[in-house]
């Protein structure tokens, strides 16, 4: 009987151990993307993301970085809708907002880049400085 007890705990326990908390598993695989991403392998780096997105949709940095990927690969119009994908998923999140300016910038729509430019600024990016002193 003691061994039989031992032998379920042990299963149960076993079970429990293998069971990875989902907003773990995205963290992990968004490092795993971001590790690749620096080292530019893009679509690998995008699937790791994409697997991320799977458990939490709702990152915002996982988008940014997928944008990143995407611009890697000279992929503008799918960096641009992840950078808007980001800003979706938090307004706040100013980094989104400085790529996309860029994009808008490159595309020849200074006012849409200015107004991402300048909510970045607004949100504490102080690096964006030398874009927005032309949108003032």
């Amino acid at each position: 009987m003691k061994k039989r007890f031992c032998f379920v705990v042990f299963a149960v326990l076993l079970v429990f151990a293998s069971c990875e908390n989902p907003k773990r598993k995205a963290i992990n695989l968004k490092q795993e993307g971001i590790d690749l991403l620096y080292h530019n392998e893009f679509n690998p780096a995008i699937e790791k993301f994409e697997e991320s997105l799977k458990y939490n949709d709702q990152d915002a940095e996982t988008y940014y970085n997928i944008g990143n990927a995407w611009f890697g690969l000279k992929e503008v119009d799918k960096a641009f809708e992840n950078y808007t994908k980001a800003i979706e998923t938090d307004s706040t999140f100013a980094q989104s907002y400085i790529n996309r300016g860029r994009i808008y910038k490159e595309r020849g729509d200074r006012d849409a880049a200015c107004r991402d430019w300048l909510r970045a600024e607004k949100l504490g990016m102080k690096s964006i400085r030398e874009e927005t002193k032309f949108c003032k």
